[in-house]
């Protein structure tokens, strides 16, 4: 892939870089971090002019809860905010940036993850701890990188919970209509051999980008409809035209249940939809009407804050955010590789998308991804869940 080449040139970059460089950078950090006082300095970086606010929303909340009580070993966690425009060539370039200042210890970010693993390498070599709120790309915690984490599942773990909810369902033939770029691919190719490892036949697949006009969605689903038998639909894309996908195939009489990507996961989607439309699935790892006392204070203080019930992207940036607290906390220490290592031993983190447990490579370990449906014009979560 692309960010891979790209990944390969960081790596040259740097090696050329760390000949100027008189004594090793990431040791150099850890050791100012061991005597640093005042504000805790954290990049976050993102194409926040781009995308949905509710990230962002989660991750001030949380922000201003930890730094409201006192802060972290008595200071203040400090968020310098930083926009890379969904460029690989801009993310890579903040990365080097937000590198050069001594004092910052930790980055959430970014958001794709063409942009974000290659930006991984920057952090790594340069002794940053990294924690990743939005990318599901296995690759990202496969690198051998001791400060890069994951705070959200990577699309096999998602791609299993599809498969099994499909098995489940008796949804054996399915056919796939996916956004033709790295997330749709990545999460369809996930969900896909899942399902053929638990006998589901791939029955077709057609793929679509934001150019694709009304009657070429019409022509795919009318041939579906009229040629080929199956029990269900995955559609991996994002809103709105995700949702116009839907609307159209049920506007042709093609009623079978659709089983979305996570990119479909946000509020907005049932509203789209309207109250007639139904048998439209979509996963999850944070569940808004748990009865879970930590979840319900979650929602009521977002609420609030907000004027809005909170979405997986805002609780995915909360949760991050406490997951750094708790890091500096358990390590005592704003020293990157320290705060590592405690974040890797967490073993009783509680967050409101689960218990936030990590494996040694720092991706996140699931107990489980619930499903739920649009149902009369909002989102119902379904009773059951598969384990992971």
């Amino acid at each position: 892939m692309i960010y891979r080449l790209t990944t390969i040139l960081v790596v040259l970059l740097l090696g050329c870089t760390s000949c100027l460089l008189p004594d090793d950078p990431a040791k150099q950090r850890a050791e100012r971090a061991e005597r640093a006082q005042g504000d805790i300095l954290i990049g976050a970086v993102a194409p926040w002019s781009g995308i949905d606010t509710m990230l962002w929303e989660g991750i001030a909340m949380a922000l201003d809860k930890i730094n409201g009580a006192g802060g972290v070993l008595g200071r203040k966690i400090k968020i310098l905010k930083r926009d890379d425009e969904a460029s690989v060539e801009k993310g890579v370039l903040i990365a080097q940036q937000l590198s050069e200042n001594p004092d910052i210890v930790g980055i959430i970010g970014h958001y794709q993850s063409f942009v974000t693993v290659p930006a991984s390498v920057v952090y790594q070599y340069y002794g940053i701890f990294m924690l990743s709120t939005v990318d599901m790309d296995p690759g990202l915690t496969q690198q051998g990188f001791s400060l890069v984490f994951r705070t959200v599942p990577d699309d096999a773990d998602y791609g299993k919970k599809l498969s099994d909810f499909c098995r489940e369902r008796g949804y054996n033939r399915v056919v796939f209509y996916l956004q033709q770029d790295e997330y749709g691919r990545d999460f369809s190719d996930a969900f896909a051999n899942a399902a053929r490892n638990a006998g589901i036949t791939i029955v077709d697949s057609e793929a679509y980008d934001n150019t694709t006009r009304a009657t070429e969605f019409q022509d795919v689903l009318r041939r579906w409809k009229t040629h080929y038998s199956f029990d269900a639909i995955h559609l991996c894309g994002q809103l709105p035209q995700a949702a116009g996908i839907i609307r159209e195939a049920r506007r042709l009489g093609l009623e079978k249940p659709i089983i979305c990507g996570i990119e479909l996961d946000r509020m907005e989607l049932p509203t789209l939809l309207g109250k007639e439309i139904k048998d439209v699935f979509v996963p999850t790892d944070f569940e808004l009407q748990s009865e879970k006392p930590e979840i319900q204070a979650f929602v009521k203080a977002f609420r609030k804050r907000y004027g809005k019930p909170p979405d997986i992207l805002a609780a995915q940036g909360y949760d991050t955010v406490y997951a750094l607290a708790h890091a500096i906390q358990q390590a005592k220490s704003t020293s990157p590789p320290k705060m590592a290592d405690a974040l890797r031993s967490a073993d009783n983190l509680e967050g409101v998308t689960g218990p936030l447990r990590f494996s040694k490579d720092g991706a996140r370990i699931m107990n489980s991804i619930a499903m739920k449906a649009v149902q009369d014009g909002e989102f119902k979560y379904l009773a059951t869940e598969t384990k992971q």
